[in-house]
């Protein structure tokens, strides 16, 4: 019987530890950065690594750049493996599931970027994401039909607070 309440006693204590381990724990932060530049201008910016269609790895950026309290730019940067080549100068299509968001000005010709990177003038695009539905980008791959990279909800949700962020 001593055998029987012992282990009984562990097991009640190990699960009152581990359901105040969980229950304390604090929520889940978004991984927007904070990059401190020249003078009273800042750089915030989401780094996720999404895989498009075709299986293919890419890194997408996004990030803003604010002066003074006031937002100057709004980009988001796609660079894929080398060996990958975007066409410039083509707007990126941005869609949330059948819903067009709209096209993104290409402005990878105003940087001295590599041809396997797309920069986007994205600010007209995420003032228009109003929940986090996945968005749905369909990059114009050189040589290639068009790839599409998927956005996830928690990605988006990101994006979102990084708009807000100042």
């Amino acid at each position: 019987m001593k055998k029987y309440n012992f282990w009984r006693k562990t097991v009640i204590i190990i699960t009152i530890c581990l359901y105040l381990t969980i229950a304390n724990s604090p929520p889940a932060f978004a991984s927007i950065h904070k990059y401190p530049e020249a003078g009273d201008r800042v750089m915030f910016r989401s780094v996720q690594s999404l895989r498009d269609t075709d299986e293919k790895a890419w890194q997408v950026v996004l990030y803003k750049r604010v002066k003074s309290g006031v937002v100057n730019s709004f980009n988001l940067r796609l660079v894929g493996f080398p060996g990958t080549e975007l066409q410039h100068p083509v707007p990126l299509n941005v869609a949330a599931g059948s819903r067009a968001m709209g096209m993104a000005n290409d402005i990878w010709s105003e940087s001295d970027l590599p041809v396997n990177v797309g920069e986007y003038d994205f600010k007209s695009i995420i003032t228009q994401v109003e929940s986090n539905q996945p968005l749905r980008l369909n990059l114009p791959v050189k040589g290639e039909k068009k790839a599409a990279l998927l956005v996830p909800p928690f990605a988006v949700r990101e994006w979102r607070l990084l708009l807000e962020t100042n």
